[in-house]
């Protein structure tokens, strides 16, 4: 596949960990565009991004309105035809982008890769994810793995995009009748529940490529270290699965109608 691609970096006062998301970006086995988005970082990221020239495109802005309005610009700034939102405590592996696009054709809307969840580059896996939803590496129609991503979720991180997805599932606020939200979830989810809504087949290479660092500053691993965060991180992504559910039921009756 010969599209362009766009690697996005959302970043917010990350600088000592930031590098190895960008070099990771700019070591990929196939040419890549790649977006560092700094909304009010307080730290040195700027100098840090400084650092790669015009090897890299960093945008900055200096209020912080939240996470997905962070990822909107990037991906609205991106030239490519797919998007990969890499965060920037994160990294890929240097084929993670080819590995991807060899399983995305034009029934495809998504592709993703089995990842694993270190402490550091270099460090030991914990936790391995993704590699068992699917029997091998290839491109599957929805249902077969529509059961797993509703019962969990795809981060971003492992995944290769549509752009015009990722702009239409990175709504501005909240869903439709939405009463849970929790720090930004729940446009990371959505964005692999519109391409299913909107394309047949998903892309799936079993390999795990992408490095998920756990550290106390993530978002997630924060979450889930405190019961009540768990329970708003939970109903958070309760509220997009439902959404998708009843788009889901809407999409057949229009299929009936218009048969």
């Amino acid at each position: 596949m010969s599209e362009t691609v766009s690697i996005v970096i959302p970043t917010f006062n990350r600088a000592d960990m930031l590098p190895v998301a960008i070099e990771s970006s700019l070591n990929q086995t196939r040419p890549v565009e790649v977006i560092v988005v700094d909304h009010g970082s307080t730290d040195n990221t700027a100098e840090v991004a400084s650092s790669y020239g015009d090897r890299i495109l960093y945008i900055r802005r200096e209020r912080d309105f939240g996470p997905h309005f962070c990822w909107l610009e990037g991906v609205l700034h991106a030239k490519g035809d797919f998007v990969h939102l890499q965060y920037d405590d994160d990294w890929i592996a240097p084929n993670f982008i080819e590995a991807c696009l060899s399983v995305i054709d034009e029934d495809t809307g998504f592709a993703f890769s089995g990842a694993d969840v270190v402490d550091g580059p270099g460090l030991p896996t914990k936790l391995r994810q993704f590699v068992e939803w699917l029997p091998e590496t290839g491109i599957f129609p929805v249902e077969a793995v529509e059961k797993q991503i509703l019962g969990s979720l795809i981060s971003p991180g492992a995944a290769v995009y549509r752009r015009q997805i990722l702009i239409d599932a990175l709504y501005q606020g909240r869903l439709p009748l939405q009463r849970n939200e929790y720090r930004g979830v729940g446009p990371d989810a959505f964005v692999s529940l519109l391409s299913m809504l909107r394309y047949p087949r998903i892309g799936f290479v079993r390999e795990p490529l992408a490095f998920f660092r756990a550290h106390e500053g993530s978002i997630t691993i924060d979450a889930f270290a405190s019961g009540e965060k768990t329970l708003k991180l939970r109903a958070a992504y309760a509220e997009v699965t439902r959404y998708y559910l009843e788009m889901k039921v809407m999409r057949s009756v229009r299929i009936r109608e218009a048969s």
